[in-house]
């Protein structure tokens, strides 16, 4: 059995509201990740959920390692375990370990680091320009391709870089880079949410395969999604419409690498329900802070 008794009103509805999409305003301090695993917890213990029917995806390896680590002392560990808990791009990774043959790439296909895409992109920038010697840094120019991979877009429609010529430049880079890493068999990090989009929205079969497994999607921290990783979210519960996010927009700090916070103000169709009560900090400091938002 699973104990709701320590927790407040607003907690408890969070918990038990599992059908449909929900949206949990939480503030820091408020319980929001012991209201999560209890969710999850709820709904393997009172439910009968099959625990692998449950994907949790979070920003950081060590926020997911929490609630795992939190789940597993609400339940059976073996239970605990087969919930699928990642970051974005962890669960990115494993779907296209599977899937990317479907995309033209094997299932082996080699993960690049930032200075792996630099060399690359340094090439095709020579070879565009038709330069031999050294080249000024394309450092904006992959942060400006990086944002249009993350906002969802095509090579194409890479714009407002600040000039017309730039903008042509960078939609040339962006589509040779992304040719160029297909025939290498190769991904950069941020491509690895463009291609799972791409997947699913061109082969319905196999989206259909995760939405029946993923019966409950729950994302942490919402603000921070950008309009990709809320896409993917969408295509996922698009059956179970059964999609809870958390999160709080006066805490959205990552626009600078595409996170748009209008992904928590439009959370539409959804049933609201706000954590309000600070377990963490003093009413001085939340007056403050408050103040300060």
């Amino acid at each position: 059995m699973i104990d709701l008794t320590q927790l407040n009103q607003a907690q408890r509805e969070a918990v038990t509201t599992v059908e449909g999409r929900l949206l949990i305003l939480a503030g820091a301090g408020s319980g929001k990740t012991k209201v999560l695993t209890l969710r999850m917890a709820y709904l393997i213990e009172m439910l009968s959920c099959p625990p692998d029917a449950i994907l949790g995806l979070t920003f950081t390896n060590k926020a997911a390692s929490e609630m795992r680590s939190r789940l597993a002392a609400l339940i059976d560990a073996r239970k605990a375990k087969k919930v699928q808990l990642s970051t974005f791009h962890s669960f990115c990774m494993y779907v296209l370990r599977k899937e990317a043959h479907h995309l033209g790439y094997t299932e082996e296909f080699t993960l690049y680091d930032r200075q792996d895409v630099l060399r690359l992109a340094n090439s095709i920038a020579r070879d565009i320009l038709e330069h031999e010697g050294d080249l000024p840094s394309i450092a904006k120019t992959l942060e400006v391709i990086a944002l249009a991979k993350n906002k969802g877009l095509e090579a194409s429609e890479i714009s407002g870089s600040g000039s017309k010529w730039h903008d042509g430049f960078a939609q040339e880079v962006a589509k040779r880079l992304t040719e160029s890493l297909r025939a290498y068999n190769a991904c950069d990090f941020d491509h690895l949410l463009y291609l799972t989009a791409e997947l699913f929205e061109k082969k319905p079969e196999v989206l259909k395969r995760y939405q029946e497994r993923f019966r409950y999607v729950m994302i942490d921290e919402y603000q921070d999604t950008n309009p990709i990783q809320a896409r993917i979210a969408d295509l996922l519960t698009k059956r179970s419409n059964n999609l809870c996010v958390v999160g709080d927009d006066d805490q959205s700090i990552y626009s600078w690498r595409g996170a748009d916070v209008a992904n928590i103000l439009r959370f539409d169709s959804a049933k609201v329900v706000k954590l309000e009560q600070n377990f963490r900090s003093t009413n001085t400091i939340l007056k403050a802070a408050n103040n300060m938002i």
